[in-house]
């Protein structure tokens, strides 16, 4: 039997150290995002099916997002829906780098919108590996001449052959290289740099580099799992809530007549928004009892049920626990035209996860930053982000928790559980005033109701939605 060549031993080799640092992955509870970009789609293709072979298919997947993929939707939500679980790994091709360098060379990104998206991409990723996720990037370069012949014997093999693009030949030039090289480094997140390997060598060569500078990767992701520091926020912002503590109230007749008014206005808005294809993501928060199940079913008795989706938000489960506490929240994102209703939402981060110790510090002290990136990201493609905070005082959600313990309509709301948080109450105003302070912003501002009275305070989270409708579609 023949000695096999050096080269087939080194594939071995990293066949072995690939399988163990997937087996670490497993062990530690890490995931992992293998993002092979570059202008050379040929080689990042042969590369992920090489990858396959080599590590356990069986915890891979690969995300390979088409040109259009999220019409309408913020430009990660494709990435968002396929970030893995903790010991599983997704491979990444048609990655988001290489998607924005294409659009740059076409000229259909620049000026603020390309360094919008840089900034995303570097929140995103940064997001990621502070989450435990580990961040390999492998970006292929192949010169232009090089990557010309490729691409003609490639389309030529047959007549299922493989399709070559202008934006194949846009990154293959000169030019586009260097462009893609200047995004690189300005849309790479901290301490992620790109890994250039060369994309003209011999075929097995190549994918033996390129494997092994992800061993390398993954190897040093292990050793580098530092907790992210992230300040935790000041002393208490004052008079946030306080705004909602003179209760009005609002009478039968009046609530009736304004309710008569604003449902069908409501209604009309969301059929128009359909049309448009705008979407809306509606979020209420606020204390135990304090309406916001009322609140809702105003809001949506009478939007056509096709337009609407509402979406309780109760403890993860455990694959949403496996894997950041956002993405049960981007897999929810909004078809353009359609309305998602959130009763509570990702804020549980910063308000429950916070309060109970669910998260650690660390976790929830960034998460402020990492929300905002989320909700920068669905404002940035034109979508209503309405959020609604019903403030309760602390005697009537007394009075509602007895009340509710009295009907028999209402008992099976109450549980201890209830009565335990009651008593966290301190706290959990403190956690909900720095959450409101530090996610007030320009693009997604907070509007605090006032739910003493629950008349009031579902006329006014009708008014608050027609209103943000209104202005935009407008």
């Amino acid at each position: 039997m023949a000695t096999r060549s050096a080269l087939e031993r080194a594939r071995s080799a990293l066949h072995l150290r690939l399988l163990a640092a997937q087996r670490r992955l497993t062990t530690e509870q890490r995931g992992a995002v293998l993002v092979l970009g570059g202008n050379d789609r040929l080689a990042a293709s042969e590369l992920a099916n090489q990858l396959t072979e080599w590590f356990d298919a069986r915890t891979v997947r690969i995300c390979a997002p088409t040109e259009d993929a999220g019409a309408g939707r913020p430009f990660l939500w494709p990435y968002w829906q396929e970030m893995p679980a903790k010991g599983r790994i997704t491979l990444v091709v048609g990655d988001w780098l290489t998607r924005t360098a294409t659009a740059a060379a076409r000229e259909e990104l620049d000026g603020d919108a390309l360094r919008a998206r840089l900034k995303s991409l570097r929140a995103f990723e940064e997001l990621l590996a502070a989450d435990g996720t580990s961040v390999v990037k492998v970006w292929l370069e192949t010169p232009e001449k090089s990557l010309r012949k490729r691409l003609r014997e490639a389309e030529d093999t047959d007549a299922e052959g493989w399709v070559v693009t202008d934006d194949d030949l846009r990154l293959a030039k000169k030019a586009g290289q260097n462009l893609a090289r200047t995004l690189r480094t300005q849309g790479s997140g901290k301490n992620l740099p790109w890994k250039v390997v060369s994309g003209g060598a011999e075929t097995k060569l190549r994918d033996l580099h390129a494997g092994l500078a992800i061993a390398d990767q993954l190897n040093l992701a292990s050793r580098r799992r530092a907790a992210v520091v992230a300040k935790k926020p000041g002393s208490r912002p004052r008079g946030l809530l306080e705004s909602a503590a003179a209760h009005p109230t609002l009478d039968k007749k009046g609530y009736s007549q304004q309710m008569a008014k604003l449902q069908p206005r409501l209604g009309r808005l969301t059929r128009l928004a359909a049309q448009k294809g705008l979407a809306t993501i509606v979020v209420l928060e606020g204390p135990d009892a304090a309406g916001k199940g009322g609140a809702i079913r105003r809001l949506c008795g009478m939007i056509d049920a096709a337009h609407y989706q509402v979406y309780p938000t109760p403890a993860p489960t455990p694959a949403e626990k496996a894997r950041h506490y956002l993405w049960r929240f981007w897999n929810k994102v909004p078809a353009p035209g359609h309305l998602a209703v959130f009763d509570r939402s990702w804020f549980g981060r910063v308000m429950v996860e916070r309060v109970e110790g669910f998260a650690q510090d660390a976790e929830w002290a960034r998460a402020y930053a990492e929300i905002n990136d989320f909700e920068a990201r669905l404002a940035e493609t034109g979508m209503v982000v309405v959020k609604l905070w019903i403030n309760l005082s602390k005697e009537e959600q007394l009075r509602r928790f007895q009340a509710r313990e009295e009907s028999p309509h209402k008992r099976h709301k109450m549980t201890a559980e209830d009565y335990r948080n009651r008593k966290k109450w301190d706290d959990n105003l403190r956690a909900a005033e720095d959450m409101i302070a530090r996610t007030d912003t320009p693009h997604a501002p907070w509007i605090v109701i006032s739910g003493d009275d629950k008349r009031h305070a579902r006329v006014a989270a009708l008014k608050a939605v027609c209103r943000a409708l209104s202005d935009r579609l407008d």
